[in-house]
């Protein structure tokens, strides 16, 4: 958090330079209920989707107007508009829906069972017909005729997150642990591809695509790896030293993007990541997961407790339209890997310190184990959960710390 004076300074400077450059907040706060992506299709019209929730704008998200659809307990992960009228939405447990009326109506392609099958994180249809799914379990669907039946080849390669096709052979798949595939073939075959300088540490989720040939991805060390012929070749295009934990990056040009990730923290490079400036002011504490980008000014971002803020002045700082943001305490993040068998870790972040007490819950709400019980310093936290001596299915893990609590769910695959 920056001291009180420098915060005066910087209000005097935006006053004084560009009273307008600012990242406003387009959507009420929703404790609880987070976004994963968000997509335009021109400066007005763009989707939203999240924990049950899908939203559709035409006025560039001065109104965000919730559709309805048959897949409200479920988590959207991903969604891809081919144009004004037809969409795809993909999410948790075999879910894949399909709009042809621009969201008027929704319909399940698949709807599996709570708690049950393989999760869809990335999608990408580059007609009405073509396209492809990939998530959980190395999965990746293909579609020839609009999603009336899918055909599988799974690439057996942990939890994929993400994927973009240039055209109907080329496309790009991004992972877990450091994957990074890309195939020429329309997706019967994927090579792995080398990323040099990676760690070990943290999965690339969303690609950034600038164009054709150049490509962004970021990873939760900290680092943007960058390509610029379409993910043959990989190098690393820069660090963002100060950031807590990276969670996307979005690039309007080759030069000028963004990295989002926990607390709501936001970072701008304008020289292709060679320097990283705060752009936010600290007060927005909600995770930041999706990005979209129209060109170097507008652009929008979701994440956390419904976030959707936009800028159409390259950003600089946050305004609460709806001044009911919250910061807490703590922050919980979701356990990795999710699914899991038999381990899983979930971190958490204690911003003071305080006493901490970590239980997990079946879907009946019975207490099966406790992970934490004690007194914790301020600073970033980790506990694995054992589920080799839990049967399969859903369960829930809820922090306590002071007065605040917050529950999430993670999947144990037997």
């Amino acid at each position: 958090m920056w001291k009180i004076t420098n915060l005066i300074l910087l209000f005097i400077a935006f006053t004084t330079l560009q009273s307008s450059s600012q990242w406003i907040s387009q959507y009420p706060n929703t404790p609880g209920i987070g976004l994963g992506d968000i997509k335009f299709i021109n400066s007005n019209t763009g989707w939203a989707c999240g924990d049950g929730i899908i939203l559709k704008t035409t006025n560039a998200g001065a109104n965000w107007i919730s559709q309805i659809h048959p897949a409200t307990n479920k988590f959207l992960a991903n969604i891809s508009p081919v144009n004004s009228e037809i969409l795809y939405c993909i999410g948790f447990f075999e879910t894949i829906l399909k709009t042809t009326n621009g969201g008027t109506n929704w319909i399940a392609l698949r709807n599996g069972p709570y708690g049950q099958g393989r999760s869809y994180e990335g999608a990408f249809f580059i007609n009405k017909d073509t396209g492809w799914v990939c998530g959980s379990l190395g999965t990746i669907l293909k579609t020839t005729n609009g999603g009336e039946t899918f055909e599988n080849n799974p690439i057996f390669w942990g939890y994929l997150k993400d994927m973009y096709f240039i055209n109907s052979d080329t496309g790009l798949l991004s992972g877990e642990w450091g994957g990074m595939f890309k195939t020429t073939n329309g997706g019967m075959n994927w090579e792995r591809k080398t990323i040099p300088y990676w760690n070990g540490i943290g999965s690339f989720r969303k690609l950034s695509v600038v164009n054709d040939s150049c490509v962004y991805v970021c990873e939760g060390a900290r680092r943007v790896y960058r390509s610029i012929n379409f993910g043959d070749t990989w190098d690393s295009a820069g660090y963002v030293p100060p950031m807590d934990f990276p969670y996307v990056c979005g690039f309007s040009c080759y030069n000028t993007g963004w990295v989002g990730g926990s607390f709501g923290q936001l970072y701008k490079t304008t020289d292709g990541c060679s320097t990283w400036r705060r752009d936010d002011d600290g007060t927005d504490q909600r995770y930041i997961a999706a990005m979209w980008f129209l060109n170097n000014n507008t652009g929008w971002m979701v994440g956390g407790n419904t976030k959707i803020f936009h800028t159409t002045t390259g950003g600089l700082t946050y305004i609460d339209h709806h001044g009911n943001s919250e910061i807490r305490n703590f922050e919980l993040f979701q356990n990795y890997p999710n699914p899991f068998n038999p381990n899983t870790i979930i971190n958490y972040e204690l911003r003071i310190r305080n006493f901490v007490s970590m239980k997990v819950y079946d879907i009946a709400g019975r207490e099966v184990d406790v992970l934490v019980q004690s007194q914790l310093p301020a600073g970033r936290h980790s506990v694995k959960f054992d589920g080799s001596h839990f049967t399969g299915g859903v369960y829930y893990y809820r922090i306590t710390a002071g007065q605040e609590s917050e529950t999430r769910a993670m999947i144990l695959l037997k």
